[in-house]
């Protein structure tokens, strides 16, 4: 991860990176939302950012007050360098990958919050919600060498887990 090209962005103010593969979904988004007082969430998703009827959907489902727009990881990039907005964002990701593609098109990210990453083929467990593949332990390890804290936490009472102590 060279930081020499990374972005100054000061000027829209994300509050939370997270990672949480259910999306915007009841319980958990909604106490992440109070917690930091989200009034916007863009979500990183190279896929769902071409799929009209997801983004729509995503929409109808976050709280009351809070705007979803739905960006592939570059577009995500230059939004958040030219939005002059200072409205507490959240910036959640279905997956690690989508993670990855943000910091590799020069976002500065300080700190990514991993909530529920579920199991598959290639997914080995490290928690009961978070499970990850050999390349993702590879992502999440690089990103925490290069000075992002990388932490588990799935609410906002819960206490947090490096996530160097689990991979």
């Amino acid at each position: 991860y060279a930081t020499g090209n990374s972005l100054t962005i000061d000027n829209m103010k994300v509050t939370l990176a997270r990672v949480d593969e259910r999306l915007i979904h009841g319980q958990v988004m909604t106490a992440w939302c109070k917690k930091c007082w989200i009034k916007t969430i863009i979500l990183v998703d190279k896929e769902i950012a071409q799929d009209e009827f997801m983004i729509s959907v995503l929409e109808m489902s976050a709280p009351a007050g809070v705007k979803v727009i739905v960006k592939s990881p570059s577009d995500a990039v230059a939004l958040l360098a030219n939005d002059s907005s200072d409205d507490s964002t959240l910036l959640l990701f279905k997956d690690i990958d989508n993670v990855d593609e943000l910091v590799k098109h020069g976002y500065p990210l300080k700190e990514l919050n991993i909530g529920n990453v579920g199991s598959s083929s290639i997914r080995k467990p490290i928690t009961r919600e978070v499970y990850v593949s050999q390349q993702e332990k590879e992502i999440l390890r690089n990103l925490s060498q290069s000075g992002v804290n990388v932490y588990i936490q799935k609410l906002p009472g819960d206490n947090s887990v490096d996530i160097m102590t689990k991979i």
